[in-house]
């Protein structure tokens, strides 16, 4: 009796712990499906980015959900991730001049996407691939066509003015694209550079060079010019000046023998006089710094202070 008792608990106690580990092994495979479950429902939408939700059941598209924020789809609905705030491209693009000289034309572009109008363009592109398949061809044709108005030259001299022209075609060609659905907002397109043959930029640089010579030249030409008429004008007033003042030296001369004939009152001898007198001025040329002169005029002794101020 003993022995059955104890063969019947074993059993009860073998079966209690079955039991317990089955429920155990269903609570623990539970609460994974529902982490796992979790996971695959809850989604984090980050800053910037929208999420599309695509049911291939029901066959439906949801309106973006814009993040920061959490979502949750049912298990089988696929999330599209689309970041909508600045997205950028950077191309180089080969395009001809008007003279048939090859250019390599590299751009940056830049823009935004209108979170009310990502469905649609989700809609006409599924793989997101819209850069290449439509901004990319649309800046190629675009330039394309604009270069071909202008000389290789032109296009340096004239380097805003081609670039105005290429981001407004651009920007109006994109905004008319049907497919893109007027998605893209706050465009901007830099042209970050016009490339050229090596041997036509050694052309272009020899050509400044050049030019540059030329109007160092120009420079130094008028630069001597200037200085010749300069120094022409020097000895021409230099002449004038010199030649005004003979006159007035001739001038003031001619006063003075007047005056002293008028004080001397004699009529005769007067050549001679006018004589003395400009030996008198020539010695005074001569030696300044003999103070008085003795000089004899038909026998009378006459003193003439050299340094006296009376003619």
């Amino acid at each position: 009796m003993v022995s059955r008792l104890g063969e019947d608990g074993g059993i009860r106690t073998r079966g209690l712990s079955l039991r317990v580990i089955a429920l155990i092994s269903v609570l623990a495979f539970f609460f994974l499906f529902m982490i796992i479950l979790g996971l695959v429902m809850v989604i984090q939408v980050g800053v910037g980015h929208a999420i599309i939700l695509v049911d291939p059941f029901a066959g439906s598209t949801s309106d973006p959900i814009l993040g920061p924020t959490y979502a949750i789809k049912a298990p089988w609905v696929t999330a599209v991730d689309i970041y909508y705030a600045t997205e950028t491209f950077e191309d180089t693009i080969p395009s001809f001049s008007s003279d048939q000289l090859e250019m390599q034309i590299e751009v940056l572009v830049r823009w935004s996407l209108d979170p009310e109008k990502i469905r649609d363009l989700y809609t006409n592109y599924p793989n997101l691939n819209y850069k290449e398949k439509a901004i990319e061809s649309i800046m190629e044709e675009t330039i394309r066509l604009i270069t071909k108005n202008y000389t290789a030259l032109q296009t340096i001299e004239f380097r805003n003015v081609v670039r105005d022209q290429v981001e407004t075609a651009v920007l109006e060609e994109l905004n008319t694209e049907p497919s893109l659905a007027g998605a893209l907002t706050r465009f901007e397109l830099d042209l970050k550079n016009i490339g050229y043959p090596a041997k036509y930029t050694s052309a272009i640089e020899d050509k400044l060079v050049s030019e540059q010579q030329k109007i160092q030249a120009g420079f130094e030409r008028e630069r001597i010019l200037i200085l010749a008429n300069a120094t022409a004008q020097e000895i021409v007033i230099k002449t004038a000046g010199e030649a005004e003042a003979k006159v007035i030296e001739a001038n003031a001369t001619r006063e003075a023998i007047e005056l002293i004939l008028s004080s001397v009152g004699q009529t005769e001898n007067q050549t001679r006089i006018a004589e003395l007198y400009l030996w008198v001025q020539a010695l005074q040329k001569i030696a300044p710094e003999v103070e008085i002169l003795i000089v004899g005029s038909d026998g009378v002794p006459v003193l003439i202070p050299t340094n006296s101020t009376m003619p």
